[in-house]
């Protein structure tokens, strides 16, 4: 346990690194604020290894010591999670989603389990033909470590992708649920890993998840209902903004302490507010109101880019993680990468194939197979993936959390700067193609009129 001083450097030593980072991109090579500290937290991690190595660098053993010490996990599923889930949710109402609840909805609950489950399958085989001793259980545990795209990534990145508004949507309706959906496996996967080695019923598994989301929804309404209430009967702007970051603690909280899923009830909660907050504005359309509305999401503004830029620049500064096992050669550690980002890749294909058999009503007039295409490079990996396989170092044998640690490590740092700094490109090129083929279309049928 940090005490009040210990904290203090390590925020601030972080918030010092996200500044110069963010300053020196923002000057130099101009990435997205989140690739870019991804980028340059991979790279001082890489020079003060080679220093260290080299004897130039030496850090002092206290910095290492409260290094060492630091609990991503802890850090982002107890710490900063509920109030970034709930920041991003809070800019969507729930009728935005009324469109495309269907294909949001299965794309979420369907897509992540398919998802899930075929990259376990890949692994497991891959297992058995090189005689690597992983059971399927495993296998599908890592499916579901790195199954879900993260609503931050998302939100954050995809932004300034220029998508139109219902694909941006969708793309973050998707990330906000499916991480909810994708923590429920896990806890489901590792309760019985934990516990008992049989086999766990296809039944009980769906029950299990069933009432943690549903759980998980009910307890997000409820908080945000009963504090809402204080949000719209009170006059003073602060004890509005005090009220919606209690709402979110609360269902938090109760959501841990039952064995919900708490980032479902804190996008609940966000998508309440945010609606409650456009009834109120429509209903009323005095001045208080504009400035309670202005105050209300720049605070959480702030606090969604403070804590976004501190998690990405963690996930560039746990290479780290990687490389303090000495069992582990670089070239061992590129091929468990490029091969984790291969299954990843077909697997997430895979499940949105699966999703959307029965869904037909695409955004932009896309064919399944490009918005398939789209959405599985769009499919982003954050520190939600380098947090669950962190958290549990402790059940797995130390050869198998090499591989899960280096599996999710390669995933997330190929979809943050490959995917992130692509995806808007890749989206302007599927537009070309479909509008190509519409003036195609309409080529044929004029010079077939003028035949005729």
């Amino acid at each position: 346990m940090f005490n009040f001083d210990e904290l203090l450097i390590i925020f601030s030593g972080l918030l010092l690194l996200v500044v110069v980072f963010s300053f020196l991109n923002e000057k130099t090579i101009k990435f997205p604020y989140e690739i870019g500290l991804v980028v340059f937290g991979f790279t001082f991690i890489v020079i003060i290894g080679l220093g260290r190595t080299l004897n130039i660098i030496h850090i002092p053993e206290e910095f290492s010591n409260l290094y060492q010490e630091f609990n991503f996990n802890d850090f982002l599923f107890h710490g900063v999670l509920c109030f970034m889930l709930f920041s991003g949710a809070s800019r969507i109402k729930f009728s935005d989603f009324s469109k495309d609840k269907y294909l949001i909805g299965s794309m979420a609950i369907i897509g992540t389990i398919v998802s899930s489950v075929i990259y376990g399958m890949f692994l497991w085989g891959l297992g058995l033909i090189i005689h690597f001793n992983i059971s399927f259980l495993e296998a599908l545990i890592l499916g579901s470590i790195v199954a879900p795209t993260d609503p931050i990534s998302a939100m954050s990145i995809l932004a300034k992708a220029g998508l139109s508004k219902r694909m941006g949507l969708i793309i973050e309706g998707e990330a906000l649920f499916n991480d909810g959906v994708a923590v429920a496996i896990f806890a489901t996967l590792i309760s019985a890993l934990k516990h008992t080695s049989e086999d766990i019923s296809f039944v009980s598994f769906i029950l299990e998840l069933s009432a943690e989301i549903m759980g998980a929804a009910l307890i997000g309404f409820v908080a945000s209902f009963l504090f809402f209430e204080i949000f719209k009967r009170s006059n003073d702007p602060y004890i509005k903004v005090f009220s919606s970051i209690l709402t979110v603690m609360i269902a938090y909280l109760l959501c841990n302490y039952i064995g919900f899923s708490g980032p479902i009830a804190a996008v609940i909660c966000g998508l309440y507010y945010s609606t409650g907050i456009s009834r109120i504005q429509k209903q009323n359309h005095c001045v208080i109101i504009n400035e309670v509305r202005e105050l209300f999401y720049s605070f959480w503004s702030v606090v969604d880019n403070l804590l976004n830029g501190v998690l990405f620049l963690l996930v560039g500064l746990l290479f780290i993680s990687i490389r303090n096992f000495n069992t582990l050669s670089i070239s061992l550690i590129i091929i468990i990468g490029l091969t984790a980002v291969f299954f990843n890749t077909v697997s997430r294909m895979a499940g949105l194939s699966v999703a959307l058999l029965f869904n037909k009503n695409l955004p932009d007039g896309m064919k399944k197979g490009n918005f398939i295409t789209f959405l599985t490079w769009g499919g982003l990996k954050g520190g939600l993936c380098i947090a669950l396989v962190m958290g549990i170092n402790n059940i797995l044998s130390p050869q198998m959390y090499n591989l899960f640690l280096v599996s999710s490590y390669f995933i997330v740092l190929f979809s943050t700067v490959g995917q992130g700094l692509t995806i808007g490109k890749v989206y302007k090129r599927l537009k070309k193609k479909k509008e190509a083929k519409v003036e195609d279309k309409s080529l044929k049928k004029s010079l077939s009129a003028t035949t005729d």
